[in-house]
């Protein structure tokens, strides 16, 4: 399978980085509560188009001191106080760190630093971390999509599947999320179960072509050639990378010898 698409650890890891992560960042409306806030929010955001990244770390603080669940605070703090281009790890935990110690109480804090560490595989912390998490905040399905994540990368799949499930009961809407529940069915080799899923989140996002070679690859495992190969197709129509993937892909191993496989993905 592809990395990002993959019945295993790396599509997890995908849809956290981009669908998830993007969440937090299109969802700002919801997070950023009274106008006053969105106000301040937004004057945070031009400090940092501008490089003035201290007044930017100043509005962020306040904000955080007021609202301890708004994610966008967080992160643009971390921003603004990253020495360096924001792929390190331990520099943003340590900062993370740090300001939990101010903030102990701030689950925006608690959901960065394990948003990170799953990012890079601590896994075992970043669980005490989401823990902590779904205790203060038991009904947000973004702590139980990423709970499923870590979970799926400590090969506790079937663990994984039952937090990716809270996660839908608790928000329906995510097609990304219906995905990875589909994925943790597969790798139980509960394989019709994991079609219903990934249907769903098909019917959510019909031109996103991440589920189609998702479902290609369930169908594969199941035996079911022709299912495969037609999704693989549509997956293929929408961003024909997936041809390379498809050809290096071990959930499409049964495929191999096809002749409608090989001109497909030549």
């Amino acid at each position: 399978m592809k990395r990002i698409l993959n019945l295993s650890v790396s599509i997890l890891v995908i849809c956290i980085i981009q669908n998830l992560y993007a969440q937090v960042i299109n969802g700002q409306e919801k997070l950023a509560g009274s106008d006053s806030v969105k106000a301040s929010l937004q004057k945070a955001q031009d400090f940092l188009k501008q490089g003035n990244m201290q007044e930017a770390s100043k509005i962020y603080t306040v904000i955080m001191g007021k609202e301890p669940h708004n994610k966008e605070a967080v992160q643009g703090w971390l921003m603004a106080n990253m020495k360096r281009s924001p792929t390190g790890e331990e520099e943003a935990i340590k900062l993370l760190d740090e300001l939990n110690k101010k903030y102990p109480e701030n689950t925006a804090i608690i959901f960065f630093r394990a948003f990170i560490k799953t990012e890079y595989g601590h896994n075992k912390e970043a669980l005490e971390d989401i823990e902590k998490l779904i205790k203060v905040q038991p009904d947000d399905a973004l702590n139980y999509t990423l709970k499923g994540q870590v979970l799926h990368a400590m090969n506790q799949y079937n663990e994984a599947f039952l937090a990716f499930d809270k996660a839908t009961s608790l928000d329906p809407s995510r097609a990304d999320v219906w995905s990875m529940k589909a994925i943790s069915l597969a790798k139980t080799g509960r394989y019709d179960e994991a079609v219903v899923s990934i249907n769903k989140g098909i019917d959510l996002a019909p031109g996103d072509p991440v589920n189609f070679y998702n479902r290609a690859c369930i169908y594969s495992l199941k035996g079911d050639k022709a299912n495969a190969l037609a999704d693989l197709q549509k997956a293929i129509s929408i961003n024909p990378s997936f041809k390379e993937n498809a050809r290096k892909d071990e959930d499409l191993k049964s495929l191999y010898d096809n002749k409608d496989f090989q001109k497909l993905t030549q």
